[in-house]
């Protein structure tokens, strides 16, 4: 492994005419290491020795109005507990002054939800669900009963109100890659794969007596009347049960659609998320969550067994215990510092499967995620966190040498740990991780490479 190395500034003229073999090098063992340490009288160290501790706790809530796409439904994961994601949002009017055009009714309704259907940067196809594929689901739709404003940031974790009339409902197994045929009038088109999710008569007569009250003059209108819809999955599952799908809301295929006078259909955008110019957010809740998984940071005990789980579910905290008689060494430069995370062999089987890449952060005086220097200062091969033979490993030198500088300067040593994490977006995704944190058996460890200056 390559580690970078951070030699203070003071001897950068001392060993400048070394430097190239000195800057990138590989374990303490290797020949740019040694050379380094015998031409200068510094000793190059290796020290996997560093005691860590690691527990899980409670996920940040974190913004959820802002998604690439949103999570829908639920699962029952016998580690983590039920798992719940429901989407609420704006809709809006097809157009100001719309009109039914003189229909005496609507024939029917439907809430349109595009599934994903989005390929990465690397050309990887995004998967549109996790869990079950072929789960049942019993989605209900329900009236907000407060205003949303697209220009607010949403969390997670905040509750929406409704009166909890039920305006919609799905009972019934998703298609992921079928087309959709929909008829309208004599003609049947052909729509891309997505949920489709019938209003019931409350609503319908709801939506055609807006007219006649003044609600269709403008969009402003129209939301003071609708203030938006709750999509929620209320499907009973069992332990290993269950699915998360994924649902585009910025697609020309998402929106409710009323149609009328047999051959009529008028599309109300639902158009939320990155670039929408609905107000929309995704709302996660755990439920049935295993007693003893959860701690309080900074007052948890070790655990061989360390949970992550996205969807505002949990992380890891990493603390190092033992850094401080190391960084209290004032003749010591980092060179490299590398820590890696090894899922648990056989917790990761279909349908859990494990996410291509996650996140190590930094930690506030709180516990709350924050970024690391390395994010920012290093490219992200170098930075890490890229699944690679079923284990994590990141790079995180910088973040160490600032912790060693800033103790310096405030003569005094504060640490406040790491947090390890699933990424709420980029992709959002459902999954979760079980890890190996025993200490002494390789797959949960920090390796230092540092220079001591004699």
């Amino acid at each position: 492994m390559i580690h970078y190395c951070n030699v203070k500034i003071k001897f950068l003229l001392f060993l400048s005419g070394i430097l190239f073999l000195g800057a990138c090098k590989k374990d303490a063992g290797s020949v740019g290491a040694d050379f380094v340490g015998i031409r200068n009288n510094f000793t190059t160290e290796l020290d996997t020795s560093i005691t860590l501790t690691a527990y899980s706790v409670k996920m940040d809530s974190l913004v959820s109005s802002k998604l690439t796409a949103f999570a829908l439904g639920r699962i029952n994961d016998p580690e983590f507990g039920i798992n719940n994601a429901s989407v609420i949002t704006q809709i809006s009017l097809p157009g100001n002054e719309f009109s039914w055009g003189g229909a005496s009714k609507l024939d029917s309704v439907v809430l349109q939800l595009r599934y994903r259907n989005s390929i990465m940067v690397n050309g990887t196809t995004l998967p549109d669900y996790y869990g079950d594929k072929n789960a049942t689901h019993i989605f209900k739709v329900y009236l907000l009963n407060e205003d949303l404003n697209i220009d607010s940031s949403y969390y997670s974790s905040r509750k929406y109100k409704t009166d909890g009339i039920e305006m919609g409902s799905f009972q019934g197994k998703l298609n992921f890659t079928d087309s959709v045929p929909v008829k309208l009038g004599n003609q049947e088109v052909k729509y891309p794969p997505h949920i489709r999710i019938p209003m019931n008569n409350t609503f319908k007569n709801l939506l055609f007596e807006a007219e006649s009250k003044g609600f269709f003059s403008t969009n402003i209108k129209f939301k003071d009347a609708f203030k938006g819809l709750i999509i929620v999955d209320e499907t009973p599952v069992n332990q290993n049960e269950g699915a998360i799908v994924f649902v585009r809301l910025t697609s020309d295929y998402t929106s409710l659609v009323a149609y009328y006078k047999d051959s009529v259909a008028a599309a109300f955008p639902i158009v939320g998320g990155v670039r929408g110019s609905e107000a929309a957010y995704n709302y996660y809740e755990q439920t049935n969550v295993p007693n003893g998984l959860l701690q309080k940071p900074f007052e948890g005990t070790h655990r061989d067994i360390g949970y992550v789980q996205s969807l505002n579910g949990t992380k890891l905290r990493v603390e190092f215990p033992d850094l401080s008689s190391l960084i209290s060494n004032p003749r010591l430069a980092l060179n490299g510092a590398e820590i890696v995370f090894t899922p648990l062999a056989g917790s990761f089987n279909d349908p859990y499967t494990l996410p291509l890449s996650i996140s190590l952060v930094g930690s506030d005086s709180l516990g709350r995620n924050i970024f690391l220097k390395d994010q920012f200062t290093e490219s992200g091969l170098y930075y890490g966190g890229i699944l690679s033979n079923n284990r994590y490993t990141f790079n995180i030198v910088r973040h160490l040498q600032n912790i060693l500088n800033e103790s310096k300067k405030q003569n005094g040593f504060k640490d406040y740990g790491m947090n390890l994490i699933i990424r709420a977006d980029d992709p959002v995704s459902a999954q979760r991780i079980i890890f190996d944190t025993r200490r002494n058996n390789g797959t949960f460890k920090l390796k230092l490479t540092y220079t001591v200056i004699k």
